[in-house]
């Protein structure tokens, strides 16, 4: 299965990136050059929304976390949003709910950036 990632700009300086499928072997080198040319172009307040995210795996993990790393050397942040109970899960097994924030709504998250 393929990924979607669709950018949404939501003010002069947050991004949404809304992503659909699956993020396994087959599709982590594509989530992460995406996710890379997002960060490289200067985009740094970001919001992950993994609503119609049915899989996730610890590679495409470890994207999600060196994102976040990015944009915080350049003084930015990462949010997520809607993650479905096996993502929740995966997130709290490796404890990242206390690095990451989760945000309940796409609202909640853009004002979460102050």
């Amino acid at each position: 299965m393929d990924i979607k990632i669709d950018i949404r700009q939501k003010s002069n300086s947050i991004t949404l990136v809304v992503l659909r499928g699956e993020i396994g072997t087959d599709t982590v080198n594509q989530f992460k050059e995406k996710m890379d040319a997002i960060v490289n172009e200067g985009r740094k307040r970001l919001i992950m929304d993994f609503q119609d995210v049915s899989y996730l795996n610890s590679m495409g993990l470890g994207v999600v976390a060196a994102t976040l790393k990015k944009v915080k050397k350049d003084k930015g942040d990462l949010k997520l949003i809607n993650l479905s109970p096996a993502v929740q899960e995966l997130f709290e097994l490796t404890r990242l709910t206390k690095v990451f924030e989760i945000c309940e709504s796409e609202e909640s998250a853009i004002k979460s950036f102050g």
